[in-house]
């Protein structure tokens, strides 16, 4: 076994690019931000690859790195990303519906997606900017424990959910759903009403009602939702507006013709300061 570092094993010796995918992988985990030896321990590198490999990456644009020497994914992946032309065209079509519901209703709004076991957050409207919690853009969290990850999951499928609720299910707060009879419960009434209502599953002051937002066949591989907090907002009078926003984006999202909607041309114009 000599000679063999950084988690390889006689059988599969990880290439170089092996491991600069490994160390990138490394962010699925910790919220976003990691020190080097955090890197290190979730790509399974050794600590002196792990600091080679990220000064590379960082030359290169796709890492950042703050004053408290924790590391970010860098603006060059958002670059990338953005060049994925199902993911634009989703998250262009999506726009200008959240930005409706974000002014309605004045509180965060998100876009998220079903990534395997985890929901992945691709847009985020939010009150506040300089937002870096789990459920930021690109951030990720485990189905069970959100509003919006309850309704991806409901639509997923017999043996997917099952699957998912063999696994140990953590709990955030007292509140989280993580009882799979609950959960199933839960589910049944998320189709029945096409809405859920999660309270105190990740803090004990907030809360979210979340939509499906359907394709084509019928499937849902995404979904909107809005946070409140418990002691300001009423979830009841959420409802009606964050179901009748994934209504809208589903049918948007349906019109699959080359050339963009209206308003998305013009919010994105807006947005850009040329109108």
């Amino acid at each position: 076994m000599r000679g063999l570092v950084d988690g390889d094993t006689e059988a599969g010796k990880r290439t170089a690019a092996g491991r600069v995918l490994a160390l990138l992988g490394a962010f699925s985990r910790g919220g976003g931000s990691l020190t080097l030896s955090e890197i290190a321990r979730h790509a399974d590198l050794s600590l002196t690859t792990t600091h080679r490999l990220a000064k590379e990456v960082l030359e290169w644009g796709g890492l950042e790195l703050d004053d408290s020497g924790h590391y970010r994914l860098g603006r060059r992946f958002l670059d990338l990303a953005s060049a994925s032309t199902t993911g634009l065209h989703l998250r262009e079509t999506a726009l200008p519906h959240l930005a409706d519901l974000h002014r309605l209703t004045g509180l965060t709004v998100q876009l998220a997606v079903k990534d395997a076991d985890d929901v992945l957050y691709l847009e985020a409207l939010r009150p506040h900017s300089n937002y870096s919690g789990e459920n930021r853009i690109g951030g990720r969290l485990k189905l069970h424990v959100t509003a919006i990850g309850l309704v991806l999951l409901a639509y997923a499928g017999d043996e997917v959910i099952e699957e998912y609720l063999r696994q140990p299910l953590k709990r955030y707060t007292p509140h989280t759903v993580a009882d799979p009879d609950s959960i199933r419960a839960f589910l049944d009434a998320v189709r029945k009403n096409k809405i859920a209502i999660g309270t105190q599953s990740i803090s004990m002051g907030a809360g979210a009602v979340a939509a499906p937002i359907f394709n084509d066949d019928g499937t849902v591989t995404t979904a909107i939702g809005t946070v409140f907090l418990i002691d300001r907002d009423d979830p009841q009078k959420l409802l009606d507006p964050v179901r009748a926003t994934a209504t809208r984006i589903s049918h948007a999202l349906a019109d699959r013709r080359s050339s963009p909607h209206p308003r998305t041309v013009d919010f994105n114009r807006r947005h850009a300061g040329l109108i």
